[in-house]
């Protein structure tokens, strides 16, 4: 029996093409699905579409022929307020249907409306659905709500009510203490970065957290965690304070400018300046007290909390100098009696132990409440003067071929007070100077970090702009380049530097300025001694005055004391230190009985282009200190055992000094060994290691390594090394004085 196959009812498929996904294809799919019509989608119109019974086509137009070929399909074209050239045709294929949609979304409703168009045999082929008015018409539509509010207001709902008030209240005050944090923050930025017009005048904000926290405060005292919040509002109060006092001390700088240099002042002028100076002290206590009181109460303890405290304290720290110094300056400037100050300045450039050649030197007058002008000698007038003979240290008799000693040469002790007794003997003897009430030295290196303070200062006598970036260099052109004993180049040049930085006071940037007198004092390019030991003692206690530390331990009696400080001497009468780089390497040995061994390593650089003056051959004298109880081994140069060393054992260091010469391009390395004749005892034992370093130098980088035995074990150190078994290595740079503490333990 031959069977035949037929087709009853075949399922109806539809096509959706549509670049973007509209919202209503979702829509339309479920009534397709609903009316048992396959769908399948698309971005493009594919090339075989006769499978197709329907293909909805969003946006886009079909091609005639295409039409035309597939007649069985039905072409249905949602167009959404867009123009196509087929709605503008009178006729078009019968099996082509139009949807005009003015609006911007379709909804069930009109899905309903576009399947019941697209599917049905009517004659009917454009259909227009205006869904602004639909859409118009349902939100006009406003539900009664009034019969259902009741349902709302439960006992639950007002508990959760009750308990949310409640915590809002008790936590409002952070949002608004944090804003104050925000602004205060700002203002600090606005204070650092010299733009107090910038800072917020935030004192409702500020007053805002503290009144709302006020209310709450009896809970948190209840449940015993009011001590956070407090320190919190306290911390945030004494910022805002110290914001507006900083402002205020700014001001009341820029108002002691105005008469700080004014000569023969009125009795008004005076009581102006006392009251200012007054001021400003008054500001410095309370902003220093307000520095503590946030430090102690900063509640959380971490790595970065910790650094600000520690800066905090420092900050109150200095601001105490500060106001040690301005006491100092009050009580000069106020007594009758006119106090007279020596001012060395010191070419490091052409380094010598005490800072730097002695080129030049000023004489400052100050009293009756006024600062006279700096009087600039040449060291040269000076020298020429000198009637009597001194023998010089024997390296400038030898590598100088200098006979007599003179004023230019008697920096020669690395000790800044001994220096200073010096030049008050050649200052007298030479100028028949005396009676000064102190000295301050500083190094070409300290001018330009004062001059960065200020802007370009112009000089009209050299016809050039001075900076801190060009100084040394144009120092170096108007003054060196054509310098011969007895011009007046020298003298000229730095009195008119002195006058602009007098003239141009009142546009200094005085934090900067602070910060850079700070700077030089930490890194030995300033160093001072005053007469008035009550004065001085603020700078001793700070190694600001250039003296030689005596190496003694007050920790404890069973205390190992360790010394070491080299330091150069350019006896080349060039500039070479200006390309002259060095590096020092300190290794410290410890074996199984106690004994310590040296070797300090230092290696010189010399990047001078040539041997022309300024730059050159570095011929240097150089010397070292050790401690008494040392033994020297060996001096080395490039790997040769030096045989010319001057050994002289003074009351508390044993010196040793040698010379030699780096040319041009070259590396050279010196390696000292030596060793302490004291061991490490059994037990607990304390070694301190103080290195210095030269008035004058450069900073240079420090490389600390030590190596115990193994029956000696670091117990404590005030230092962060990187260790290693028994080894332990601390990378820092020599930027001043350094002190070492190692508390070690002998089996």
């Amino acid at each position: 029996m031959k069977l035949h196959t037929e087709i009853v009812e075949e399922k109806q498929s539809a096509l959706i093409v549509s670049k973007k996904n509209y919202p209503f294809i979702t829509l339309l799919k479920n009534e397709l699905r609903r009316v048992s019509i396959d769908h399948f989608s698309s971005p493009i119109i594919p090339k075989a579409i006769r499978m197709f019974r329907y293909i909805f086509i969003v946006n886009e137009t079909v091609t005639i022929e295409k039409i035309i070929d597939n007649k069985n399909t039905i072409f249905i074209h949602i167009f959404f307020g867009k123009k196509n050239n087929l709605i503008n045709k009178k006729t078009f294929p019968k099996n082509v249907k139009i949807i005009k949609v003015n609006g911007e979304r379709l909804e069930k409703n009109e899905i309903d409306q576009i399947l019941w168009f697209a599917l049905s045999k009517s004659d009917e082929t454009i259909l227009n659905l205006n869904t602004s008015q639909l859409i118009k018409k349902k939100i006009s539509f406003v539900p009664d709500i009034s019969l259902n509010y009741k349902k709302f207001i439960t006992a639950k709902n007002l508990i959760f009510l009750a308990i949310f008030s409640i915590i809002f209240i008790h936590v409002a005050f952070i949002p608004f203490l944090l804003l104050s944090y925000f602004f205060n923050y700002k203002s600090y930025l606005s204070v650092k970065n010299n733009s107090p017009h910038k800072i917020y005048n935030n004192s409702k904000i500020n007053q805002l957290p503290k009144n709302l926290y006020s209310i709450v405060r009896p809970t948190y005292l209840l449940f015993g965690v009011a001590i956070l919040p407090d320190n919190l509002i306290d911390i945030n109060e004494k910022s805002f304070i110290i914001i507006k006092q900083t402002q205020a001390l700014t001001s009341d700088f820029k108002g002691l400018e105005e008469i700080f240099f004014q000569q023969n002042k009125t009795k008004e002028q005076k009581n102006i300046l006392t009251l200012r100076i007054e001021k400003i002290k008054k500001n410095l206590s309370d902003i220093k007290e307000e520095l503590n009181i946030i430090a102690q109460k900063i509640p959380f303890k971490n790595n970065f909390f910790d650094k600000i405290k520690k800066q905090l304290i420092e900050q109150a720290d200095n601001i105490q100098k500060a106001k040690k110094v301005i006491e100092y300056f009050q009580k000069t400037i106020s007594q009758e009696k006119i106090s007279k100050y020596v001012i060395f300045f010191a070419n490091n450039m052409e380094l010598r132990p005490g800072g730097g050649f002695l080129g030049s030197f000023g004489v400052i007058e100050i009293g009756n409440y006024n600062v006279g002008d700096i009087k600039i000698y040449d060291i040269y007038d000076a020298d020429g003067q000198l009637t009597v003979h001194l023998d010089p240290p024997k390296p400038i008799a030898e590598y100088l071929s200098v006979p007599h000693w003179f004023f230019r040469d008697s920096n020669f002790s690395p000790d800044f007070f001994t220096n200073y007794q010096k030049a008050l003997f050649f200052l007298e003897k030479e100028m028949k100077m005396t009676d000064f009430s102190g000295g301050i030295l500083l190094t070409t290196t300290a001018i330009e970090n004062i001059l960065y303070a200020f802007k370009d200062l112009y000089l009209p006598d050299f016809n050039e702009y001075i900076n801190a970036k060009n100084f040394y260099l144009k120092t170096q052109l108007n003054v060196e380049k054509k310098f011969f004993p007895g011009s007046i180049q020298k003298k000229t040049f730095l009195s008119s530097i002195a006058r602009q930085i007098k003239n141009n006071f009142d546009t200094v940037d005085i934090k900067n300025l602070l910060f850079q007198v700070k700077k030089s004092l930490d890194e030995k390019q300033i160093a001072v001694f005053f007469e008035d030991q009550n004065f001085q003692s603020l700078f001793d206690s700070n190694f600001w005055s250039g003296r030689i530390i005596s190496p003694k331990c007050s920790l404890s009696t069973d205390c190992i004391t360790d010394y070491i400080f080299p330091y150069d001497a350019n006896l080349g009468a060039n500039k070479a230190n200006f390309f002259i780089n060095r590096f020092v390497n300190l290794k410290i040995k410890v074996d199984a009985q106690g004994k310590i061994s040296h070797i300090l390593s230092l290696q010189y650089k010399n990047d001078s282009p040539s041997e022309i003056f300024p730059t050159g051959y570095y011929r240097n004298y150089f010397q070292v200190l050790l401690p008494l109880n040392s033994t020297l081994n060996q001096i080395t140069k490039d790997g040769v055992q030096v045989e010319k060393i001057n050994q002289i054992d003074e009351p508390q260091y044993k010196l040793a000094g040698f010379f030699f010469e780096l040319a041009p391009g070259k590396i050279g390395d010196i390696k000292i060994s030596y060793q302490l004749n004291e061991p490490i005892k059994k037990g607990t034992n304390i070694y301190q290691l103080v290195i210095q370093k030269q008035i004058g130098a450069k900073n240079s980088d420090l490389i600390l390594e030590f190596e115990l035995n193994k029956n000696i074990s670091i117990l404590n150190q005030n230092f962060s090394p990187i260790v290693k078994d028994n080894q332990i290595i601390y990378n820092t740079y020599l930027l001043t004085d350094k002190i070492f503490f190692i508390e070690l333990a002998k089996e």
